[in-house]
């Protein structure tokens, strides 16, 4: 612990300097992590069906009644899924 006192002492920007060394490699091992876990997350699989015909399903509604798709044919439809608790 002296020995860190006098060199501080006797060389205060040296201690600034290794302070400021020791900062910087913690910053680039933080960004290699990050860019790393960003190389290795898998990427968004959005595929646009724009303009195509969906293939005709039936499937309950909220209310328990019967949908079917082409009950819409000929009308602009967006298809949104997801899981209700009915």
């Amino acid at each position: 612990m002296l020995d860190i006192l006098r060199e501080v002492a006797q060389n205060p920007g040296a201690m600034l300097k290794k302070i400021l060394l020791g900062i910087g490699i913690v910053v680039l091992i933080l960004a290699g992590l990050v860019a790393l876990a960003l190389y290795h997350y898998p990427k968004a699989q959005i595929v646009s069906a724009s303009n195509q015909a969906a293939p005709d399903f039936t499937l309950k509604d909220a209310h328990g009644q019967d949908f079917t798709l082409s009950s819409l044919r000929g009308h602009k439809t967006v298809l949104f899924f997801y899981r209700g608790y009915w």
